[in-house]
């Protein structure tokens, strides 16, 4: 997709969530700073920000992929972090059960809910460790009939494109 494709279908994606009760509920929200093409969270971000949510990102530990989930605030500074992933510079965890909504980033999505992310299984270890709703955030060309699945992968609950908000199945 070309840069101002990205920007739209972003903004749109964003608008869905901003919109939705997902948003409206949550108290807390994780989120990532997007690589490439990914997904961007930037309009999330900065709302959540002014509306005093709480916002956490990823912090991954390369060797173990492990993700602590970590604070920011409009004042963080992020810095490359594992996998080429910006993250918060400084540490102040959170336990997972304290999240809400985590916005979970992906190659390919299905109505199922199910993902393919980078082969890493980071997310669906800390995914497996919350009862936060689990949003596959995406773009529609990343919406597949079907995705194989392994034991140990964790559906979304729900998918946000650039058309709507989705229910899985």
């Amino acid at each position: 997709m070309s840069k101002e494709e990205v920007i739209n279908k972003s903004k749109a994606c964003a608008a869905v969530f901003l919109s939705s009760d997902l948003y409206k509920n949550a108290d807390t929200i994780m989120l990532y700073i997007p690589i490439g093409n990914e997904t961007d969270t930037g309009e999330i971000i900065k709302k959540a920000f002014s509306d005093g949510k709480k916002c956490v990102f990823p912090v991954t530990d390369e060797a173990s992929g492990i993700i602590t989930p970590c604070y920011a605030d409009c004042n963080t500074e992020f810095v490359k972090g594992a996998f080429s992933v910006f993250e918060p510079s400084e540490l102040k965890p959170v336990p997972p059960g304290d999240i809400d909504v985590i916005i979970v980033p992906g190659i390919a999505f299905d109505l199922k809910g199910a993902r393919i992310g980078f082969g890493k299984g980071c997310y669906d270890r800390l995914l497996s460790q919350t009862k936060a709703v689990k949003v596959g955030y995406c773009y529609d060309l990343q919406l597949c009939d079907s995705l194989a699945c392994e034991a140990h992968d964790i559906n979304m609950d729900f998918l946000i494109t650039e058309s709507g908000l989705i229910a899985c199945e």
